[in-house]
């Protein structure tokens, strides 16, 4: 059951605009508490260690209080930094955020290139593609660089929280019966937090702002306007989308996009009959535009919020150079002066 600082906490963060996102489910088993068997096997070399200098010290006749403790010291720096969790993420150690996981990130290679056409067959240059695992998306599909057609299906959600038990237990049936009968052996249902860019909708919202006579309503509106605008700053507008992902090997054949397209479509007809009524499930196969917004927000969640639609635009930039924005004002003023102060 969930304490009252649960609450409380939800409370905060819905007060601030925020949202509290599901942590990864916890495959550790447990010793004991916050002590799990990874812990164990962190901590045993360095316990056998501090066992085997104090046996050491006591076959010649040095120990003593001091240097058994020197002797356990390293077992005690590894336990502090091992047995200290994460204030969020309880599954974290001390010494896996804090200090494995950034070395890793200092000592990793942070530059990539992009390579036109094919795939290089080497790994080892660096391409961008062969890091990120995708190589193309093309007719509604992600092609990934072992050689799979991965198709994604975002599904729309049912509360359950709203719901009495017997409504409850139907979902969960019906739940139930479509992972038994759905034939799919590579399924994966994903829980993904999107970004939301709210510019497009502030500029409309600014032209029916300007456009209404009544004083009282533009107070109101334009505190409604800044609230959003707030928020939309802060980066704390999200939201949590449903997505479920089929793949299959590719081939040299032909048909290998229309046999996924036909196990989509299957897939989609089942997942809308699952459920009738109000809790009738909506689904939608993503297009490629919409596939790329997905990938994107994936593997850069800030910058994808901040682009917005233009992720599209400039991903579908076909110039062969691309020059950023005050490049391209320079060159412009640069070009127009050579025009007027040209004779002819």
């Amino acid at each position: 059951m969930r304490s009252e600082g649960y609450f409380e906490r939800q409370e905060r963060l819905r007060t601030s605009g925020k949202v509290e996102l599901p942590l990864n489910i916890d495959t550790k088993k447990y010793v004991y508490g916050n002590i799990s068997f990874q812990d164990v096997f962190v901590l045993s070399p360095f316990v056998l260690l501090g066992i085997v200098i104090s046996y050491s010290l006591f076959r010649f006749g040095y120990l003593d209080q001091k240097l058994m403790l020197i002797a356990f010291t390293p077992t005690m720096l590894v336990a502090v930094f091992q047995l200290t969790k994460h204030p969020v993420r309880k599954n974290l150690s001390l010494l896996q955020y804090k200090v494995i996981w950034k070395l890793q990130a200092n000592i990793r290679k942070k530059e990539f290139y992009y390579a036109k056409g094919d795939l290089p067959m080497s790994r080892k240059n660096g391409d961008t593609r062969t890091e990120l695992g995708l190589v193309n998306i093309a007719n509604g599909c992600i092609e990934s660089s072992n050689r799979t057609l991965i198709k994604v299906l975002e599904v729309s959600s049912v509360n359950l929280s709203l719901m009495n038990e017997l409504s409850k237990e139907r979902v969960l049936e019906s739940y139930q019966s479509f992972l038994n009968d759905s034939g799919e052996k590579q399924i994966q249902i994903m829980q993904v937090a999107q970004p939301i860019n709210l510019t497009n909708y502030l500029m409309w919202f600014n032209d029916q702002l300007e456009t209404d006579s009544s004083y009282a309503k533009r107070v109101l509106k334009t505190g409604y306007f800044n609230q959003i605008e707030r928020i939309q700053k802060s980066k704390n507008m999200v939201t949590r989308k449903r997505y479920v992902v089929i793949s299959r090997p590719m081939t040299s054949s032909d048909k290998d996009y229309l046999k996924i397209d036909t196990t989509a479509n299957i897939l989609k007809s089942k997942l809308e009959q699952m459920l009738s009524g109000y809790e009738k499930l909506d689904v939608n196969v993503l297009n490629n535009d919409e596939l790329l917004r997905f990938y994107y927000s994936c593997i850069d969640f800030e910058n994808a919020q901040a682009q917005g639609e233009n992720i599209i635009s400039k991903t579908n930039a076909s110039a062969d150079v691309i020059i950023g924005k005050n490049t391209a004002k320079e060159l412009l003023n640069y070009y127009k002066d050579q025009m007027n102060n040209r004779f002819e």
